[in-house]
């Protein structure tokens, strides 16, 4: 699963050696810009998605999504160019998680991205001379990651497969769930195999989608009212599969773990409040954020929970 096992796309050119063993520092991912590769998939099922194929389990279909998306809305998935539509909003949501989260995050840290795509989170940690374990089940996406790691102070391995099936690594500082637990069939065995790699008295740091501001989104999709009335599950076969949650079910799944604070956002970018806030830059996102969060009304219409618990054992300072 590791870029030591790389290899180039069939009928492309092979990839040049990458020297010494993983993670990689950003110069010498330098070779590798712009390449694509096949890693060994961590979990079967993700080849023949990876290929077009269907999901075995409806939590999968958030795959067969991201596998259309890349085909139909390429520039929309490549948000950390700067030339994409989607750039600058990616851009202010991650400064908005930062803006709880960086304090937990110092440099020079170990770090374990599950779910981190194209490497949103990962990008700004490279930055920060931190090493990044980075899993993710779409592989294109990784090809972005690698080649935005390009030059920078960290270093990087990145993993073909899921949170069910997580690669052996050395144990990390902090690891991150960015909108993922959301999107698993069994969260609690996808937080438990992530924890099995989290230092004693290390810091887990995570977001969900909540219970009731999807419904009244931009992005919300025709029959899904069952939905919002009944388990919260949201499906739309071949698309999305996602289960939103309260902040009862955030604490339940961290019962094990020393929570910090769980907050509610709003992501008023692509939220219930999308077309009454407009373009905003982060200060202007950082206030409408504030406004909404403890509104009597607005403040139950989160779009999604963001949480901070430590691992027992070891307390940090």
């Amino acid at each position: 699963m590791s870029l030591v096992h790389a290899r180039a796309l069939p009928g492309e050119n092979p990839l040049p050696p990458l020297e010494g063993a993983p993670p990689y520092s950003g110069n010498v991912l330098a070779s590798w810009q712009g390449r694509r590769f096949v890693l060994n998939a961590g979990d079967s099922r993700l080849e023949e998605i990876h290929h077009g194929g269907n999901a075995d389990t409806p939590p999968l279909d958030n795959l067969v999504g991201a596998v259309r998306y890349w085909e139909d809305h390429t520039d929309w998935m490549e948000f950390l160019n700067p030339e994409s539509p989607s750039h600058q909003d990616k851009m202010v949501e991650r400064a908005l998680y930062l803006d709880r989260w960086e304090r937990f995050l110092p440099e020079g840290s170990r770090v374990l991205d599950l779910g981190g795509g194209v490497g949103r989170f990962t990008q700004w940690l490279l930055e920060r001379s931190c090493t990044v374990e980075l899993v993710d089940p779409d592989l294109r996406s990784l090809w972005r990651a690698v080649s935005s790691a390009a030059g920078l102070p960290g270093a990087l391995d990145v993993h073909w497969t899921t949170g069910e099936c997580m690669p052996e690594m050395e144990p990390v500082d902090v690891a991150i769930a960015t909108e993922v637990l959301c999107y698993v069939e069994d969260p609690q065995r996808v937080l438990n195999a992530l924890l099995r790699h989290l230092k004693p008295g290390g810091i887990f740091l995570m977001s969900v989608e909540a219970r009731w501001g999807w419904a009244m989104s931009m992005d919300v999709h025709e029959g899904t009212l069952d939905a919002f009335l009944g388990d919260g599950i949201v499906h739309v076969p071949g698309d999305r599969w996602v289960r939103t949650y309260s902040e009862e079910m955030v604490r339940e799944l961290l019962k094990d773990m020393e929570i910090v604070e769980v907050v509610p956002s709003h992501f008023a970018f692509s939220g219930p409040f999308e077309n009454m806030v407009g373009p905003m830059d982060y200060e202007r996102a950082k206030e409408v954020e504030s406004r909404l969060r403890n509104h009597p009304i607005a403040g139950k219409l989160n779009r999604a929970w963001m949480a901070v618990a430590r691992q027992p054992g070891r307390i940090e300072v």
